[in-house]
């Protein structure tokens, strides 16, 4: 015999696929390292823990109602606020800033390179554009204080928001309301709104503007563009002018005083120079050089009569033209006469005669000779006079000029200030002059490129536009919507998500045979009904799963679940039925001694019990006593009977592993339906006198937190986990990537479901209709 371990001992043998370190085949799971608190785990719509394309892609599928309901109420939102929004339209007027240059060729404005101080320009021509000064006088050319789509009612009455703002912060100073302060301050609401309905841009970098109006009408909305430019252009003509006639005027009213100020000061050095006979405004220098020049004659003077003087002194020195020639004839008889006496001798006639002629040109030549003297005697003595004059006037030339100076300075200073006063009239005549030879037709700084046309269609809403928007943006919300509620959807429903959580592989997904079926007969009772169905290919798999499994002749397998209402009795039951099909002997034995009246194969109320398992554990029956019943179904089943006082005494006694083995030699499958895990831990102690475990979670039902508990209770005794009642059209719908969303097709293998009659069919429906919804909504 088998040897059995008694309740609290270790498991008697390991599940499939785990070593001795309670370590699963590949060696990534530890049963003491499982990171239990991950939220990635407990998530069905990804394979891996972490989403990628192709888990987005299914999620967005599987929540294609959602999205669709979100996008519904965003396009029927925005098509209920185009139809109930008044048409806004808009006008644009297009300026160009001209250039301080006046040689910049017009037509080339818009592709010029501005200039920095271009840029500052035309900035603050947008700025000047909107500000309230300009808006103020539009919206009083235009009268918009008489427009009702610009001006309060003049009875208007504070609003909600603003009495509840009042009344939270109340004004400090509490002004006189008087008739005039009520009208200016509709005036400025006139202000605000026109200046809300505005908008001046710069075109991207260009010397452009645009001005854009925006009004229900569409030709009050060219108006108030239009206008907005003429005003801006004519205020700034008006203003160029005014300050041309004001500063011409100035500069008259400056000529004036300046040519009056110049005359006077021409006037006082004229008087000036008469009082004090000053000719030059420095008549010192004039003196100085003339007294210099003096100085110099007389010295020159005074030399000349001293040479002369020497001269006349010196009379052999004394010449002159008719002294040179007498002495050159002189020369010429005197060679003669040498001549002459040579050859003729001293006695001849003609050297008498010769020395005749001799005597008579000496005697003129002494009297030429004094004459010279005298004069040269004469010359000496005028010099000396003449150097004796010129020195006294020298000296009274430089009393004078010493006398002049001082006057010379008060002179110039007369000079300076009519100098200053005549130039500041030459600057103000010529600014004058400027003024004067300009164009008297003031041009603005700004011109008008385009004037704006009336719309023909509304800037706001645009339908079309809306609309898209509206479709994009709730799409979008609503995929961002359906991944939350995803996310927020942590119910168990793919194997890959119950061994990613629990580290448990998942043996069989059992198809809901309210969906699968709609004749109404039992669950175990379909796997001999119709054996080709879902429902019985499943539960043929998860037989299939445990006899590979089976290491004994014999196979005790615990069916438990961690809440109730996960359907484990149906689990067992056709578990039981699909085993006795290949010609297995089976047992079901119900082990939920605190409810025996609801388990299988026990004594309804009223009912006499039968001798079942508290009976055997207490010891007042014997094996042979035990009431095996076959009634109705193809199996054996084992009822608790009378429920105890004490059930958790009774699965500690030694008489239950005497039972199990009892069951093994009458029996090659017995399956212990126990109570579920969470509540009370009698599904623990049978694990351990039993083959397997079987722990069965409710598709889309089953909270993965008691799922994660019951598992921990366990510790290493799960032999597979069981998905029951599982929607498999919902589930092939959700787009898992699992096997049943890949054979979803393949139905030709399978029995067609059975129709539903009448009111089943109906409930069914509405049913499956409102558990989609649930799960749509996420509130399942």
């Amino acid at each position: 015999m088998r040897e059995l371990s008694t309740p609290g001992a270790p498991p008697a043998m390991m599940r499939h696929g785990e070593n001795d370190s309670g370590e699963r085949n590949g060696g990534e799971t530890h049963w003491g390292e499982r990171d239990w608190t991950d939220p990635r785990s407990a998530h069905p719509g990804t394979r891996s823990g972490y989403l990628n394309l192709a888990s987005v892609v299914r999620i967005l599928y599987r929540r294609a109602a959602l999205i669709a309901l979100v996008v519904l109420l965003g396009v029927a939102a925005a098509l209920f606020v185009v139809l109930r929004t008044t048409p806004v339209y808009s006008a644009t007027a297009t300026i160009i800033v001209k250039p301080d240059d006046a040689s910049t060729n017009v037509a080339a404005l818009p592709t010029a390179i501005v200039s920095p101080s271009q840029e500052t320009a035309i900035e603050t021509k947008v700025e000047l554009l909107q500000s309230r000064n300009l808006a103020r006088e539009v919206a009083a050319t235009l009268r918009l204080a008489n427009d009702p789509e610009f001006a309060p009612p003049r009875d208007a009455r504070p609003g909600l928001l603003d009495r509840l703002l009042g009344w939270i912060n109340p004004p400090t100073v509490t002004a006189a309301v008087t008739p005039k302060a009520i009208e200016r301050a509709r005036n400025e609401a006139v202000v605000d709104r026109l200046i809300e309905r505005l908008d001046v841009s710069r075109v991207a970098r260009s010397s452009m503007i645009n001005i854009t109006a925006s009004s229900a009408d569409p030709r009050k909305a060219a108006l108030i563009a239009n206008r907005v430019a003429d005003t801006y252009i004519k205020s700034q003509m008006a203003e160029s002018t005014d300050s041309r006639v004001a500063t011409i005027d100035d500069l008259s009213a400056r000529l004036a005083q300046s040519r009056d100020a110049a005359v006077a000061a021409d006037r006082a050095v004229a008087a000036f120079r008469t009082s004090h006979g000053l000719l030059v405004s420095q008549p010192e220098l004039g003196a100085a050089a003339s007294a210099s020049q003096l100085a110099g004659l007389v010295g020159q003077t005074r030399a000349d009569g001293i040479a002369e003087a020497r001269r006349a002194q010196a009379g052999g020195s004394a010449t002159s033209p008719l002294l040179a020639g007498l002495r050159e004839q002189e020369a010429t008889l005197a060679r003669r006469q040498s001549e002459l006496a040579g050859f003729y001798g001293p006695g001849y006639p003609e050297v008498a005669k010769v020395n005749a002629e001799i005597a008579a040109l000496r005697t003129r030549i002494d009297q030429e000779s004094a004459r010279i003297r005298t004069d040269l005697a004469a010359q000496a003595g005028a010099s000396q006079a003449r150097a004796a004059a010129m020195a006294a006037s020298a000296s009274g030339i430089r009393g004078t000029a010493l006398a002049q100076g001082a006057a010379a300075v008060q002179l110039r200073e007369l000079e300076r200030r009519a100098e200053t006063a005549n130039a500041l009239y030459s600057s103000v005549a010529a600014l004058l002059n400027g003024k004067l030879s300009l164009d008297p037709q003031t041009k603005a700084d700004i011109a008008v490129v385009s004037r704006a046309p009336i719309p023909d269609s509304p800037s706001s809403p645009l339908p079309k536009q809306a609309l898209g928007i509206a479709l994009l943006a709730s799409a979008a919300l609503g995929a961002v919507l359906a991944l939350v509620v995803e996310m927020m959807d942590i119910k168990l429903r793919t194997a890959e998500q119950v061994e990613r959580l629990l580290g448990v592989r998942t043996l069989a997904m059992v198809p809901d045979t309210r969906l699968e079926d709609g004749s109404g007969a039992a669950s175990h009772d379909l796997v001999n009904q119709r054996p080709r169905s879902r429902f019985a290919e499943a539960m043929r798999n998860l037989l299939i799963e445990l006899e590979g499994r089976r290491t004994s002749q014999s196979h005790v397998v615990v069916i438990t679940s961690p809440l109730e209402a996960e359907g484990k009795n149906t689990i067992a039951k056709s578990l039981a039925a699909t085993a006795t099909r290949v010609d297995q002997r089976v047992v079901v034995v119900d082990f939920d001694l605190r409810r025996p009246e609801l388990a299988l194969g026990s004594a309804a109320p009223g009912e006499v019990p039968q001798t079942g398992v508290v009976a055997y554990l207490a010891g007042d029956a014997s094996f042979d006593q035990l009431s095996v019943s076959h009634e109705g179904q193809p199996f054996a089943s084992l009822g608790a009977g009378q429920a105890p006082l004490d059930p958790g005494a009774l699965l500690s006694s030694p008489r239950l592993p005497r039972l199990i083995a009892q069951l093994r030699e009458h029996y090659s499958l017995v399956i212990l339906n126990a109570p579920p895990i969470l509540p009370v831990r009698d599904a623990k102690m049978l694990a351990d006198v039993a083959d397997s475990t079987l722990l069965v979670l409710r598709w889309g039902k089953t909270d993965p937190e008691a799922a994660r508990v019951a598992v921990q209770v366990f510790g290493r005794s799960i032999t597979g986990a069981v998905i029951n009642m599982v929607d498999v059209a919902a589930h092939a719908g959700r787009r898992y990537g699992d096997m049943i969303h890949h054979v979803a097709r393949s139905s030709s293998y399978y029995d067609r479901a059975m129709p539903r009659r009448g009111w089943r069919r109906v409930s069914g429906g509405a049913r499956r209709i409102a558990a989609s919804a649930a799960t749509t909504l996420h509130l399942n």
